[in-house]
């Protein structure tokens, strides 16, 4: 009897037998349901089993015979002939490997095969990197309002998704709170431009999350986070992006709609909004003492806002459907409450709250009018009817007493004191959605020339001046995303959504580089190897192929009735495998660069829809998983499945995204449903594995990760089940995909202790890099002249970024040092700088 150490370092009895296999039990349980139930068995046992258990034998198909019934033997899995006939190491052919793992889910046997070398069960230690949330591509404005401020530090607040983002509009950089667990509803900032106070639903409960938790926020750490996954109320540090205090947990029920502190008492009290089985409660707190001051039930009808008056901290006024209601807290404890009269103006909608600097209040309804109430009426007085179609969904206020109304019509108005004409209009850009939430920007000065930043209903950001041009500055989907593909050569994948919108985003400058409407949703895509071209699978089974410079369709075909959930390049740019709905693998030749596709036939056996495929390096062999935990193998050349699963013990394959294997069998936890884990990704030097689950996690542990319940890590900040994830051609960043959070997250990948820094744009600092600023500015200079040099070939090649050391001529004369004075003549000559043009260089990376 031996022991092994599980994940959670305690030890796991193990049974060994003289060679023959390895056995791991628990005392309580022996093979039963659960991922800790894992039996290696071999030799001619194994063999049985698996004819029994093939899709040959359990379809009755004839036409698709194993090796071993048809005596055709296949060749050795690297398509290498004479390998057979090594007298170091044979190809044992079918049936021949000496060990297999089978692990079950939900009771049923999953067998992946261990590798003739290396297959021993051991320990397997965390992984020596780890991730830092880099950058999240998005913002939450489909169901939220006014969630968009400003920090006294110049910075942009806003949420998407678990994360409270601070972007600094500057330096083009982000800054993440990581404390929450779940989906942030509202967010408010407090008079002194430090604190915040955002509030979150309720989640998951997974203590085995919570030291991962801590790490990020002491709060995480402390005796009163019991109810740390329920729905409440954090305030926090914007300078250390550290939880302050916590109100409400496990009080607020269905989780808060709308919060505000108080301003003209310095922001002592804090309102709440929050949702409960009747409709919606309000309540104020003495946030500092988590006392509750007053407290009543506002509404039965949904409710989306809730502003103290800033001159006067005693009232309060609150916003939704078909209302506006004004609060007045009495010296006894109490609110008292009066219902605003809108006469024949009545809306369905009341959208967005201001006040003027006397404390009159001014709203905007769904029917495009803006109405003003007195202080202490609640009656509507002035108003601006027809101010913009569509709606009035969002109000500023600036410091000089003009207003500024956003609406439905995407046009920002900015009005007159006397709010009777428009002075200037200005209109956002196309295919980014309504006016959800507008912060002007303030420089201590006059704002009449400050930037103004206009969250959307698009999920996008955009950033301009009233009269002139908005641009986007952070896109996003909004709607479920599905899949991620990266580029094989360069900084740069590509994302779809539910709505069929299609993102090819560049990691490097956290920009989209084109956005495209298909027909239909996206479901599956891949690069073709050159990187030119990337298949895309849709929901309705058409196969198309887009060029990726452009986005534009130049090829399609109607493969299935249903969707293609699946599909990749052989690593030859040869062949194409479509893993469908319909449980089985379409495969393709490929001509003409990519842009010609004939079928040669389709692989049958799954009883379930086909969820991953990977290829082998050979480009000869597929491996397949299905809905219902199947892990098959296949002969591509003779399209047929391969019966002896022992028979692929050695093939290496090009990609792991296949959720069940030897390699990957132990990010599997204890007990585990088969949907847990959505997808998984090896990253290129097969050092890391990472996988994303349906708690909104992604986790990274050490590959191969061939140890039950192998210890990993754990990241947050997705509120939703995790879709996919894939690392970047360089395993520079790693990339995921949220599903009902529309969330792109782009995780940098840093060793263990490495700190990292702020650099100009956004962008990885030289010290991250592992090249200087001179290294830099000169990989710069190339790229200027290469991209022109391109356009005047009519080169399609995409634009070369300064992640991109591969691609870059200075980084290949640098690295080569022979020729590092001696440039070749078909090379574009650019001017180098030198170590003594300090001030130069740090001037030119200023302005980058």
């Amino acid at each position: 009897m031996g022991e092994v150490r599980g994940a959670d370092g305690g030890k796991v009895p193990v049974m060994l037998s003289n060679c023959a296999g390895v056995q791991y039990y628990r005392p309580s349980r022996i093979a039963n349901v659960g991922c800790g139930d894992i039996q290696w068995k071999g030799g001619k046992e194994r063999g049985r089993q698996r004819t029994r258990t093939s899709p040959t034998r359990r379809l009755g198909a004839g036409s698709h015979r194993s090796p071993s019934k048809d005596r055709a033997r296949s060749a050795p899995p690297n398509g290498n002939r004479s390998r057979s006939c090594s007298l170091e190491r044979p190809w044992k052919g079918p049936g021949m490997s000496s060990r297999i793992v089978r692990m079950y889910i939900r009771g049923r046997p999953i067998t992946m095969v261990a590798p003739i070398e290396g297959g021993e069960v051991k320990e397997t230690a965390p992984p020596k990197k780890r991730l830092e949330l880099d950058w999240v591509y998005g913002y939450n404005g489909s169901s939220c309002r006014a969630n968009l401020h400003q920090l006294g530090s110049g910075e942009v607040v806003y949420f998407i998704a678990a994360v409270a983002v601070l972007y600094d509009t500057k330096e083009k950089a982000q800054r993440h709170y990581l404390g929450h667990t779940d989906d942030i509803t509202c967010l408010a900032v407090h008079p002194d431009g430090v604190t915040v106070v955002s509030g979150q639903v309720g989640g998951h409960r997974r203590d085995i999350e919570l030291p991962h938790y801590a790490k990020l926020d002491p709060y995480f750490s402390t005796p009163g986070r019991d109810n740390w996954y329920k729905s409440r109320v954090c305030i926090w540090d914007s300078r250390t992006l550290h939880t302050i205090s916590v109100i409400g947990a496990g009080q607020l029920q269905f989780g808060p709609r709308a919060v505000s502190f108080s301003v003209r008492d310095g922001g002592s009290q804090l309102a709440i909004a929050n949702e409960n089985g009747g409709g919606t409660m309000l309540r104020l707190w003495d946030w500092k003492k988590k006392h509750v001051l007053a407290e009543a039930k506002a509404t039965t009808d949904p409710l989306f806002l809730t502003v103290f008056n800033p001159t006067d901290n005693t009232q309060l006024v609150t916003a939704g459907k078909g209302h506006v209601t004004f609060w007045t807290l009495k010296k006894n404890g109490l609110l008292s409450r009066k219902n605003g009269i809108f006469g024949k103006l009545k809306p369905k909608y009341v959208e967005c709250i201001s006040f003027t600097q006397n404390g009159d209040v001014i709203t905007g309804d769904s029917k495009g009018n803006i109405l003003i109430f007195k202080k202490d009426s609640n009656q509507a007085g002035r108003s601006i009817i027809g101010a913009h179609k569509d709606g009035v969904t969002a109000l500023y206020l600036r410091r000089d007493g003009t207003l500024i109304s956003g609406g439905g019509d995407k046009k920002l108005v900015l009005w007159d004191l006397d709010l009777q004409k428009p002075l200037k209009i200005a209109k956002l850009p196309k295919k980014t959605g309504k006016v959800r939430s507008i912060c002007v920007l303030d420089q201590g000065g006059s704002t009449v020339d400050s930037n103004i930043y206009v969250g959307t209903t698009g999920n996008c950001l955009c950033e301009g001046k009233i009269g002139g041009d908005f641009i986007l500055t952070t896109q996003g989907h909004h709607s479920e995303l599905l899949t991620v593909a990266t580029h094989p050569s360069q900084p740069v994948f590509l994302t779809s959504d539910d709505l069929s919108h299609v993102i090819l985003w560049n990691a490097s400058l956290r920009q989209a580089v084109w956005r495209t409407l298909l027909k239909y949703p996206a479901h599956s895509a891949d690069f073709y190897p050159d990187g030119k071209l990337i298949a895309v699978g849709s929901a309705s089974g058409r196969l198309c192929v887009l060029g990726a410079m452009t986005g534009d369709v130049i090829f399609r075909r109607q493969q299935a009735s249903e969707q293609l959930d699946c599909l990749k390049y052989s690593p030859n740019g040869e062949m194409l495998a479509v893993g469908s709905h319909e449980n089985c693998i379409y495969v393709y030749t490929v001509h003409n660069n990519g842009r010609s596709y004939k079928k040669i036939g389709t692989l049958r056996g799954h009883s379930s829809y086909v969820t991953h495929l990977d290829w082998d390096v050979s480009s000869r062999f597929l491996q397949s998983t299905s809905g219902d935990y199947e892990l098959l193998y296949w002969d591509v050349i003779g399209l047929r499945h391969v019966n002896h699963a022992s028979s692929m013990s050695d093939v290496t394959w090009a990609t792991q995204t296949c959720v069940f294997g030897y390699s990957v069998f132990g990010m599997w936890p204890e007990d585990a449903d088969g949907t847990d884990i959505n997808a998984c990704a090896a990253s290129n030097d097969r050092t890391m594995l990472a996988s994303s689950d349906d708690f909104g996690k992604v986790n990274l542990y050490r590959y191969p990760c061939s140890t039950p319940m192998s210890p990993g890590q754990i990241y947050p900040g997705h509120s939703s089940h995790v879709t996919c994830v894939r690392f970047l051609y360089d395993d520079s960043y790693l990339l995921s995909t949220g599903g009902a959070d529309s969330a792109v997250f782009q995780w940098r990948v840093v060793s263990k202790g490495a700190k990292l820094h702020k650099s100009a744009r956004g962008q990885p600092s030289a010290d991250d890099l592992g090249v200087s600023k001179l290294t830099f500015i000169n990989d710069l200079l190339d790229d200027i002249v290469i991209s022109g040099k391109n356009q005047e070939n009519g080169s399609s090649a995409l634009p070369h970024s300064p992640n991109n050391e591969r691609n870059s001529t200075r980084t290949r004369q640098r690295n080569n040092t022979k020729n590092e004075n001696q440039p070749s003549a078909h090379q574009p000559m650019t001017p180098i700088l030198q170590t003594d043009d300090q001030a130069l260089i740090d001037h030119i990376f200023a302005i980058n």
